[in-house]
């Protein structure tokens, strides 16, 4: 257990030491949250803010420097960590048991928004990824989802990889990071929502650097690297706030020309942040530019993704809704320390007004050609969203910020609660939805296919 400011309610009542701390500053708030089964979800600093304390800032930076002192060897594992412990070890065994499976399936197509099987028939699980083309084969990597049935508590099982030479038919080669699952604290513990791995080589140091976002409370990076793509990966940070941001969905990309490599990421849910990274690609050191600039949810930008095309440097990102989909928007700009600018939604003739149901992830080149396909998850497929219900979203959770001029009904509200599970989806069945990326002059377009190949 990490104690701080932005550790659960729930968590923080298993720690007596905790609790007096939480007394000592709130007193009164703990019979609350007790009785509040949504309170005790909350974090310490969330709930602080609830209470619309005028010196909630003061107080949060008080409890969160109280809280840490309690960081040491004996608090390290919760009793409820233990337990989950044990749980995750039984289905580390019972995967081993498994029988291997023949690689025997091959497919003549790509069919987006319908399962996509492994060659074994297996369901694919490299989720919110991105693939990699080194040495005449692509590499799909991305979030383990197999376990992640909404009722468990498991948010990701782990990184795994795909390899391929056709785009369509993939071969499961296990894990590219697996779950740590005897470390509660470590960011690739099966509870903690870790999100959207990107990796690029560091010329200058020959290391596959993976980055790999923490959203929930910490919203920070857990960063890895390789002396080979395939691992084994170190791990060099675990929980790292780039120039001390929050941190939310991000891409990263690297410039040929100068040698220079960028992160844009979602910082603080304010803009869409770009800063320049170290040279051996660690840490991020330089604040460059800020896109998107002073929306508020649903309209601010989240799940970037960065390609280039005839010098032009290109990025589509989705609004924030949770897993449900909404509205993407392209922009583009001159170089990637600048700042972009919106060339409208992609997607075209898109009825469901929610990007064909799917969230952006990953933008890449087919390899030795000028063609590009854009990655997307399809999150929940079981929820489909059409017009109405994206405009019920946008209402509603716009609605907090501006009342006067997004208004929703009670009911709609209760629907939009209902559909915008994210700690309560099986993800385990999440789809994929992959196009190629077409051309209206300068801006890329998305069209809706059936089944396509390359």
């Amino acid at each position: 257990m990490i104690y701080n400011a932005g550790m659960k309610i729930a968590n923080l009542l298993e720690n007596e030491q905790a609790v007096s701390i939480f007394d000592s500053f709130l007193p009164g708030m703990r019979k609350m949250a007790e009785s509040n089964p949504q309170a005790a979800a909350l974090s310490v600093e969330q709930l602080v803010r609830y209470t619309r304390n005028p010196k909630a800032e003061e107080l949060i930076k008080a409890l969160d420097a109280a809280l840490k002192k309690l960081n040491t060897p004996e608090n390290a594992v919760s009793p409820s960590e233990k337990k989950l412990i044990e749980q995750f070890s039984a289905i580390a065994e019972a995967d081993r048991a498994k029988e291997m499976k023949p690689a025997v399936r091959r497919q003549n197509a790509i069919r987006p928004g319908r399962p996509w099987l492994d060659t074994k028939g297996d369901r694919i699980q490299a989720h919110g990824g991105a693939v990699y083309y080194e040495d005449g084969l692509y590499y799909w990597y991305g979030e383990n989802k197999e376990h992640t049935d909404g009722r468990n508590g498991i948010w990701t099982w782990g990184l795994k990889y795909y390899t391929s030479k056709d785009l369509m038919n993939w071969d499961d080669k296990g894990f590219l990071i697996p779950p740590e699952l005897k470390d509660p604290n470590s960011a690739l513990f099966p509870t903690r929502r870790v999100d959207r791995p990107h990796i690029l080589k560091c010329e200058k140091t020959g290391k596959y650097v993976c980055w790999i976002k923490l959203s929930g409370p910490e919203a920070a990076f857990t960063i890895w690297q390789a002396d080979r793509l395939t691992g084994p990966y170190e791990r060099i940070e675990n929980l790292y706030h780039p120039g001390g941001h929050k941190a939310g969905d991000f891409d990263l990309i690297a410039d040929p020309l100068s040698g220079k490599a960028y992160i844009y990421f979602d910082a603080d849910h304010t803009s869409m942040l770009c800063m320049e990274l170290s040279e051996d690609y660690l840490h991020a050191e330089r604040e460059a530019a800020k896109s998107y600039p002073n929306l508020t949810p649903p309209f601010t930008r989240e799940a970037p993704a960065l390609f280039e095309r005839d010098g032009k440097k290109y990025m589509i990102t989705s609004g924030m809704t949770g897993y449900v989909p909404n509205r993407s928007d392209s922009a583009i700009s001159d170089s990637w320390d600048g700042v972009f600018t919106s060339l409208g939604d992609p997607h075209i003739d898109d009825s469901s007004c929610a990007s064909f149901n799917s969230q952006i992830s990953k933008i890449f080149r087919v390899e030795g050609s000028g063609r590009f396909i854009a990655m997307a998850d399809r999150w929940l497929p079981e929820t489909p969203v059409d017009a109405r219900l994206a405009d019920v979203f946008t209402r509603v959770i716009a609605g907090a910020y501006e009342p006067d001029r997004y208004k929703a009904g009670e009911e709609e509200r209760q629907e939009m609660y209902a559909a915008n599970k994210l700690e309560t989806a099986n993800t385990s069945i999440a789809d994929y939805v992959w196009l190629p990326i077409e051309w209206e002059n300068e801006k890329p377009v998305l069209r809706w296919q059936d089944s396509w190949t390359v």
